[in-house]
C-alpha cells in the first residue's frame, strides 16, 4: 500500500501557514495548540504570534511596548504576551470576568455609633432627567479611582485605604475617620482630596438643619521602591461661603488639579423675605493648593494664625458672575460636570440638557472660564451627551455619542466608562419592569462584538470605573466589586 502523505497544517510553508493564521481568531489560535505536539509548537511560534498580536490588538499597552522596546526582548515572551491579551479579550467578549474581588466598605456609622459618612445630597430635580424629578437617585460613591489606584474606606481595617490594582497591595491613608464626617473623596493627578466636616453643628438654622464647619485635606500620592506607595499630607483649608458655612442641605461639587481646587456651591435661599426655590444662593471659588503647609484651620477656628504658605482663595464668582458666564443654575439645574483644564488655566463647567429646543437627542454644553476670572470665556456644544442625572455619581460619568444611542436608550443609561476607542462599558436600565422593579444590564462593546448581560453587582451607586483589565462598581450590600478580566 502507498505510504499516506502528511497533510499536517503545521508542516506547510511559512507563507501559507501565515495566511491561514490570519483567518483565525486569537482564541482559535490558542485552541489549535491542543491538537498535537506539532500543532502546539507551530501555533506557539513568537515570530508569528507577535505580528498577529499587532494585527488584532494594536491599541493595547502590550503592543505599544513592543513598538518601543527591543524586538529580541519580546521574542522570548511573545507567547505569554499573546496569550495574556487574547485571554483578556475572550472574557470581555463573553461578558464574564475571569475573577471577582469584593471589599466591604465602611457603614455610615462607625464603631462608636456616631456618623462618619454623610455624602453630599443629590438634587431632587434636574434638566438631564427623563422626568422633571430625579426618579431613582443613587447615593454618591465613597470610593475614587485613578490609573490603577483606588481609595476606599475599608470596613476590615476601619480606615481609608489606597490599593494598587496591579499588585493588590494596600496602604493606609493618614486620615482619621473617627471623630469626623466625610462628605467626599477624590483622587486626581496623584493628589487625594478629602472633604469633611465637624461632627457637631456649631449653629442650628432650625430644629433639623444644622450648620457644620467644612474642611478639605489633600495628600500627595507618590510611588516608592518595590511597588510601594507613599501618601503624604500636603495641606488643609476651610470651605466657606462669605463666612457662612455649609449646612447639611447644601449641595457642593468640586474638582482639583495638582495645584488648584475649585468648588461650586448651591445653597437654598434661607431668607424670610426673598425665599424662592428658583433663586438659590450660588457661588464658585478657586483655591491655590500648590504649597505644602503644616497649618490646620480645623485647629484654628478664628483663622488668626494662617501662614503665607497656607492654601488661599485666588478667585471668587458670585451669582452675578455666574449669570454673566451663562452658568447660573437657579432652581432647575443643568450642572453635571466640573473640571480644571490640564494646564490649570481654566475651569470647565458642563451642563447636560435633556433635549434641544428644536428637538432631537440630548446634548451637553461646556463653558470654559479663566481660572482668575479675567479674560474671554468659551461656550461650546460638545455634540455629545452625558448620561441622565441619577444623583451625584452621574457627575463622574463619561460622554456618550448620540450616533450610537437612541433617545430611549439614553433615558435609561446610568453610567459609561471607556478605554480609548476600542472598549466601552455601559450600565443601563432594562426597558421593562420586572415585578414592579427596574432591572439593570451591563453592556460591553469591543471592536468586533457587543454583549449584554444582566447585572446586580454595580447597582449600588450607579458608578462605573475601569479599563480593559478590570471594571469597578458597588453593589447594594455596600461592597466594592471588581471584575478582573486579566487574572
Amino acid at each position: 500500500m502507498p505510504t499516506p502523505q502528511s497533510h499536517d497544517v503545521a508542516l506547510l510553508p511559512s507563507d501559507i501557514f501565515w495566511m491561514i493564521m490570519t483567518y483565525l481568531e486569537p482564541s482559535e489560535i490558542v485552541r489549535c495548540r491542543r491538537v498535537s505536539r506539532a500543532w502546539n509548537e507551530a501555533f506557539s511560534n513568537p515570530s508569528i504570534l507577535l505580528p498577529l498580536l499587532k494585527r488584532h490588538f494594536p491599541w493595547t499597552k502590550e503592543v505599544k511596548s513592543i513598538n518601543t522596546e527591543s524586538n529580541n526582548q519580546h521574542q522570548s515572551n511573545g507567547l505569554s504576551l499573546f496569550d495574556k491579551v487574547a485571554s483578556r479579550y475572550m472574557y470581555l467578549e463573553r461578558g464574564k470576568p475571569r475573577s471577582i474581588q469584593k471589599y466591604r466598605l465602611c457603614n455610615n456609622f462607625g464603631r462608636t455609633e456616631k456618623r462618619e459618612w454623610y455624602e453630599v445630597q443629590p438634587w431632587e430635580s434636574h434638566s438631564a432627567s427623563s422626568r422633571a424629578l430625579v426618579e431613582r437617585p443613587f447615593p454618591e460613591a465613597r470610593w475614587t479611582v485613578e490609573n490603577n489606584l483606588i481609595v476606599f474606606p475599608s470596613a476590615e481595617h476601619e480606615v481609608l485605604v489606597l490599593m494598587d490594582l496591579e499588585t493588590d497591595r494596600k496602604f493606609m491613608v493618614p486620615f482619621i475617620i473617627c471623630g469626623n464626617i466625610i462628605r467626599r473623596i477624590r483622587l486626581e493627578k496623584r493628589l487625594l482630596v478629602i472633604e469633611w466636616a465637624d461632627p457637631k453643628a456649631f449653629h442650628w438654622l432650625n430644629d433639623s438643619d444644622g450648620v457644620h464647619r467644612h474642611f478639605a485635606s489633600s495628600f500627595d500620592v507618590t510611588k516608592g521602591v518595590n511597588d510601594s506607595w507613599s501618601i503624604t499630607p500636603r495641606n488643609e483649608w476651610k470651605i466657606m461661603f462669605l463666612g457662612h458655612p455649609l449646612s447639611e442641605r447644601d449641595r457642593f461639587f468640586s474638582a482639583h488639579s495638582n495645584t488648584h481646587y475649585v468648588i461650586y456651591i448651591w445653597q437654598p435661599n434661607r431668607s424670610l423675605y426673598t425665599a424662592d426655590e428658583d433663586a438659590p444662593i450660588e457661588s464658585l471659588f478657586v483655591w491655590d493648593i500648590s504649597k505644602t503647609s503644616s497649618y490646620r484651620p480645623s485647629l484654628d477656628p478664628a483663622g488668626r494664625n494662617a501662614p503665607d504658605d497656607a492654601p488661599c482663595i485666588v478667585s471668587r464668582f458670585g451669582f452675578q458672575d455666574l449669570e454673566f458666564f451663562g452658568v447660573r443654575q437657579r432652581g432647575y439645574p443643568n450642572f453635571q460636570r466640573l473640571e480644571i483644564t490640564k494646564n490649570s488655566q481654566a475651569i470647565e463647567i458642563t451642563e447636560n440638557f435633556g433635549s434641544r429646543p428644536e428637538g432631537g437627542l440630548p446634548h451637553a454644553i461646556t463653558t470654559s472660564i479663566p481660572l482668575t476670572g479675567y479674560g474671554p470665556h468659551w461656550r461650546r456644544d460638545r455634540q455629545r451627551a452625558l448620561p441622565p442625572y441619577w444623583g451625584n455619581s452621574s457627575l463622574h460619568s463619561e460622554f456618550m455619542s448620540p450616533d450610537d444611542f437612541s433617545e430611549d436608550f439614553w433615558s435609561r443609561a446610568i453610567s459609561q466608562v471607556t478605554d480609548g476607542d476600542h472598549l466601552r462599558f455601559v450600565l443601563h436600565f432594562q426597558q421593562m419592569l420586572r415585578m414592579g422593579k427596574r432591572v439593570t444590564d451591563l453592556i460591553i462593546w469591543i471592536p468586533w462584538s457587543k454583549v449584554t448581560i444582566e447585572n446586580v453587582d454595580f447597582t449600588g451607586q450607579g458608578k462605573l470605573a475601569g479599563c480593559e483589565k478590570y471594571l469597578l462598581g458597588e453593589n447594594k450590600s455596600r461592597e466594592l466589586v471588581i471584575y478582573r478580566f486579566d487574572r
